[in-house]
């Protein structure tokens, strides 16, 4: 009997740790995830590029000053109709001993869009320092620049994946010395309904590109949801577990909205932990920080470990 017992107790403590509800301030778009130990760390849309820290493992979250207090000079000639300091969409890794943030700006709807850098020496540093246009799109292409994604793959060479609507999301590898695009660019996944934010991530013999279908940005109304595929390579072709092609709309459903939370999207995936931003019926519909455990099937298929 206290066997059975002790084995129920480690049973609900391990469910209960599969699910986190996060607390103190969760407002976040478009989040991205940076784990040092205990210290979690997630950077959103936002003024300036929004920062919110953690120290207890994604429990309780505090909001950082932004790491642009003013803007690069580049902004205005890549983007011209971009106002402020509001910047989309991030990317947060570590790289060569630094701390490193891709980033979009843009303006709603359109793809006159680019691709920026940023650096400090740590995630919360008050020093970042502007690195640069990455990529840019404008009137024309067939691609918008936003939604950059950054994988370091086994071998250690490193592959950005972004975009949103227009031809769909783009894969291209960077030179580790510079982050800049180097060889062939091509497209890995489209959706004629709407598709954007990748996040691609290695697990054993197989990557994964998680994607957001529909629509964000209208509160209860969003119809986002997240979806996945999964290849031999990084560069493709991409199927999802019904064998459809990414490439002509396919995904497995991931997550949808539920009663409370809508509109879930723009995830960003570390080991088995994934956030992503919903919109909270309780709250307006504004978009709030939600943090997940993944779980995987016997035959390597992702879906949340624990409804919330």
């Amino acid at each position: 009997m206290r066997a059975l017992c002790a084995a129920l107790l480690a049973l609900c403590l391990s469910a209960a740790a599969l699910a986190l509800e996060p607390q103190g301030d969760t407002r976040a778009h478009d989040p991205t995830l940076l784990l040092q130990g205990q210290r979690w760390f997630v950077f959103t849309t936002g003024p300036g590029l929004q920062r919110l820290a953690s120290d207890d493992a994604g429990r309780s979250w505090r909001r950082l000053a932004p790491v642009f207090s003013q803007a690069p000079a580049w902004w205005s000639e890549a983007v011209p109709g971009h106002q402020g300091l509001d910047a989309w969409a991030p990317k947060l890794f570590e790289h060569a001993g630094r701390s490193w943030a891709l980033y979009s700006i843009s303006t709603f709807g359109k793809n006159r869009s680019a691709i920026g850098l940023a650096s400090a020496a740590a995630p919360d540093a008050a020093d970042w320092r502007d690195e640069g246009l990455v990529v840019q799109s404008a009137p024309g292409d067939d691609f918008n620049a936003i939604d950059p994604d950054l994988m370091r793959d086994a071998d250690g060479r490193l592959w950005l994946s972004y975009g949103s609507f227009w031809g769909g999301i783009r894969l291209t590898e960077l030179d580790a010395a510079t982050l800049r695009p180097t060889g062939e660019t091509r497209f890995i996944a489209r959706r004629r309904a709407g598709i954007e934010a990748p996040t691609l991530v290695r697990r054993g013999d197989w990557v994964y590109l998680f994607v957001s279908h529909d629509l964000c940005c209208r509160g209860v109304q969003s119809t986002y949801n997240i979806r996945v595929g999964r290849a031999r390579d990084v560069t493709g072709p991409f199927v999802d577990r019904d064998g459809l092609p990414m490439l002509e709309g396919g995904g497995t459903l991931v997550e949808a909205g539920g009663p409370r939370w809508k509109g879930p999207g723009h995830q960003d995936v570390v080991g088995d932990v994934i956030v992503r931003h919903a919109y909270d019926a309780e709250d307006g519909g504004r978009p709030h920080l939600r943090v997940s455990r993944l779980a995987w099937s016997a035959d390597g298929w992702p879906a949340l470990a624990q409804e919330e």
